[in-house]
């Protein structure tokens, strides 16, 4: 049934106009003659057809370093929220309202604590109802009163964004650098905590705050960190680049909590 399904997506894939390693009709006559082995043929060139990449900053190497311990604290992850109160011209929200999986991200690759999700804990207690109420089959579904205990709760906010008042709040600050030339500075905050769950004292907590400068490559066009490009006058890709900020800070806290030695 497994391998039924797997040339069915494969056939209807290529039958799409989908692009791959072989035209459609030679795939299709590879399958008709040997399925299994196309099948194992396209895995085995998963890495030429996979276009996706890691999505990582320079501080996700602190977090790669960092050796794995053995004994972890259960760290339970609350919303973290953007509070800078910062909205496009169109109404939207300038900073990424994805701080919280950035975090959960982090503090996996950090590979220190376990992390336990309890922003989305409504999604496991109604699995855990379904069971009490017996509207799942057989032993389907999870163990209910066995979720796992947190010894911390790590939560905090996006706290500050910085606007440039008089462009009518881009969020990028044009100014001049070495005479002429000029260049955008794009800079948020970010605070954290970290909570024992048994006594509520706050037990650890950073402010950090950063800016990143873009090099102006044309008329009201800068270049952060590389690919980040944002058109000054549109904006266009300006969120991007505090998302970057905002992803590269919540990694160097992690980092920095993790070599902090108070858990």
């Amino acid at each position: 049934m497994e391998e039924m399904i797997a040339v069915l997506l494969i056939v209807s894939l290529f039958a799409g106009g989908s692009t791959g390693l072989l035209p459609e009709k030679e795939v299709t006559e590879k399958l008709a003659a040997d399925p299994n082995q196309t099948i194992n043929e396209i895995r085995a060139s998963a890495d030429q057809i996979i276009t996706s990449q890691e999505n990582v900053t320079t501080a996700t190497q602190l977090l790669a370093a960092l050796p794995e311990r053995e004994e972890k604290y259960q760290i339970a992850i609350y919303d973290i929220k953007d509070k800078t109160g910062q909205y496009s011209e169109i109404g939207s929200m300038v900073v990424s309202q994805g701080a919280t999986e950035m975090l959960i991200t982090a503090l996996v690759r950090s590979r220190q604590f376990k992390v336990l999700d309890r922003v989305n804990i409504s999604n496991f207690m109604t699995e855990q109802t379904l069971v009490d109420q017996d509207r799942t089959t057989g032993n389907d579904g999870p163990v209910t009163g066995e979720l796992t205990g947190a010894h911390y709760v790590i939560d905090g906010a996006i706290t500050e964004y910085q606007i440039d008042k008089k462009t009518g709040g881009l969020g990028l600050i044009i100014a001049g650098k070495g005479g002429q030339q000029e260049y955008a500075v794009a800079s948020c905050a970010v605070d954290l905590r970290v909570t024992d769950t048994t006594t509520g004292e706050v037990v650890w907590a950073k402010s950090l705050k950063k800016e990143i400068i873009g090099e102006r490559i044309s008329f009201q066009v800068f270049s952060f960190m590389g690919n980040n490009i944002v058109e000054f006058e549109s904006g266009r890709g300006k969120q991007e680049v505090i998302n970057l900020v905002v992803r590269t800070l919540l990694e160097e806290a992690v980092y920095q909590l993790s070599v902090s030695e108070v858990l």
